[in-house]
């Protein structure tokens, strides 16, 4: 019976120093890349954008857009991305940081399957007024959708302050 206690204690202590070396042997990952380390963050060309829609020359409104880097962190490649809004816009486009351009020939659309070619990607620093009066970076591009070509959705707008009154 003895025996049985002095097996158990000692059995315990092995696992108790088994879980110590887990909890301890661990070194803790940052999960979240550093925002210096995102391509696009460089260029400022990655945002939240609020823009006035027009489709072949008719107002649809306003509404939010966004710019995002792709799985890859590509400087030369990123997300436009309409969250749905409008006519539903989500392809990868072609990127020239320097210039701050963008564009795609025939590229797939995610929300809805079809193509899009998008032409006068432009983001311009400091290039628009927030309706609450900040000075912001602009952003404009085009949209020829395949499932209506030639029917030419018109993007014009500025990077969002998060504001209330800047907001759609």
């Amino acid at each position: 019976m003895r025996y049985n206690i002095i097996i158990k204690k000692i059995s315990l202590m092995f696992l108790a120093l088994a879980l110590s070396a887990s909890f301890v042997s661990c070194e803790q990952q940052e999960s979240m890349p550093d925002e210096s380390d995102i391509a696009l963050d460089a260029f400022g060309m990655r945002g939240k954008w609020v823009v006035d829609i027009t489709w072949d020359g008719d107002d649809q409104g306003t509404n939010t857009i966004i710019t995002y880097n792709t799985g890859d962190n590509s400087s030369t490649e990123m997300w436009l991305d309409d969250l749905g809004h409008g006519w539903g816009l989500k392809a990868k486009v072609n990127v020239d940081p320097n210039a701050l351009t963008f564009s795609a020939n025939d590229s797939d659309e995610l929300y809805y399957g079809v193509t899009v070619t998008i032409t006068e990607g432009q983001i311009v620093k400091n290039g628009a007024t927030s309706p609450t009066g900040d000075v912001v970076d602009s952003i404009t591009f085009k949209a020829d959708f395949s499932d209506i070509p030639g029917e030419i959705w018109e993007y014009t707008g500025y990077r969002s302050t998060a504001k209330i009154d800047d907001l759609p």
